[in-house]
This record gives structure tokens, sequence and C-alpha cells, in this order.
């Protein structure tokens, strides 16, 4: 990743248009496969299903649902889905392979005001949070629709990979993580890929979720099994340098 300013254009076209651009080779890797969805196929899924338990009957709202992958697992599960999305092509696509009655809304995760307060049993962010400007209104929106005991789900990049760095390495061996940059809360641009994402420390997520009004329920850094990395040998760098955390918060009851 590499430091950039945004200058000019509304920093949310800007998003959209870069996730629209992305969109076409974002579905192709998602549906044939490919390295920008191992960790979730190998990795991730496993502890967000079991991070979120069981959703028959609850209703749901993925925040950032993308292709809406996971908006069908919840579905296939039980649950009553809202998936929703800034990038109208993924939004189109999810709506394309919907499962059973999920609905897909155009929307950004900071402004739902289209969706009443105390809606959802279970709100879902699965590294989203990492594409959002404002995480302070996307988390306080979060909460508003959600009902009191309602549960928030995020999956997130580790903060010290967001500040967008990497492996130093030798002769093409991985030596160890270089960390740098850490307090300088500010956009990274992805390179490669073109993305812009929002690098924030721990101690920010945490302090605006309990600020919020979240409680922390719990807090989980994914890493792979002997079987996982069997099966996709890219994981093995998960059991030395933790990519990914799983914060658990809940609306608390009235």
């Amino acid at each position: 990743m590499e430091h950039e300013a945004i200058p000019g254009m509304e920093l949310k076209d800007r998003l959209r248009d870069e996730w629209t651009a992305l969109a076409p080779e974002w579905i192709e890797a998602v549906t044939v496969g490919g390295d920008r969805n191992i960790h979730r196929v190998g990795l991730l899924d496993a502890w967000m299903l079991e991070a979120v338990g069981e959703v028959s009957g609850l209703t749901v709202i993925d925040l950032g649902c993308g292709e809406g992958r996971f908006s069908r697992m919840l579905a296939e599960q039980g649950a009553r889905v809202t998936g929703l999305d800034l990038c109208e092509p993924l939004i189109d696509y999810a709506r394309k392979l919907r499962l059973k009655d999920e609905e897909y809304v155009l929307g950004h995760m900071e402004d739902l005001a289209s969706i009443g307060s105390d809606s959802f049993d279970l709100a879902v962010s699965y590294i989203t949070l990492v594409d959002v400007p404002d995480l302070k209104r996307a988390t306080e929106e979060a909460f508003r629709v959600l009902r009191p005991g309602g549960r928030f789900v995020v999956c997130n990049l580790q903060s010290m990979v967001t500040a967008g760095n990497g492996w130093i390495k030798h002769n093409q061996v991985k030596l160890h993580y270089k960390l740098d940059d850490y307090f300088d809360e500010s956009t990274r641009q992805i390179a490669n890929i073109d993305l812009t994402n929002f690098h924030r420390t721990l101690s920010m997520y945490l302090n605006t979720f309990l600020a919020a009004g979240f409680a922390m329920e719990g807090l989980r850094e994914p890493r792979p099994t002997a079987a996982q990395v069997a099966q996709y040998p890219e994981l093995g760098d998960e059991l030395r340098v933790p990519t990914f955390i799983i914060y658990l918060l809940q609306k608390p009851p009235k």
C-alpha cells in the first residue's frame, strides 16, 4: 500500500468509482476462484459463521455486502437478510443470485436513513469498515438499526496490516513483518488494484465502538487449522502474522 491524499472528487464518489471499476474482476474472483478469495473461503467463512452463531429466523443486515456471497450463506442458514452496498454492479449481481427472499439495497453504510431504528437482530461487516471514510457515523448507524440486545459482528483487517507495510524478505524468504507509520491514520492506496482503504489504530476502532454504545463481547484473531493450510498453502503466513480480527459487539438490552 502507498500513502495518498485524495484530491478533487468527492471521496464517496471516488470510492464508488473504484469499486465499480473493480466489480467485474471481484465477481470473477468470487465465482471462479482466485487469490483474493482464498482467505475468505479457506479461513474467514468458518470463523464468521461461528461468530454469528445460530441465525435461523433472525433479521440480518449485511453492511457492505458486495456481490452477496456472505448474505447468501446467512440466508441458507435461515436468516432474513438485507444486503447493502454502494457499488451498483455488485448489488445487481447479488440480486441475480438471490437464493431466497434476501433484499439487496444500493446504499452506503454511513447513511442508513431509509432503514428504521431497531430493525435488525444482527448486523455484519465482513471486511468493509476498512473501506468506510467515516467510521464513527457507520458505527452509530449500525447501532441505531439494531434492536436492543442485537449483535454487531465485524471482521476487519488488523490495524498493523492496514498501516500498509509487508514482509521483509531475503532471497524471497519471508523473515519478518514490517510495521511502520502505525499512528498515521490516513488513506492507503492499494497500488496493485487501485483501491483506497482507510488505516485506523486498534484503539480507534475499539473506542469508536464503545462510544457508539456497543458493549464488547469478545475479540478473535482468525488463524487456520493444519487441514486448511494443507488445502490452501497460502494461509501458512496466517500462523506467523495475524491478518484479520473479529470484533463481537452487542447493543445493550433495555
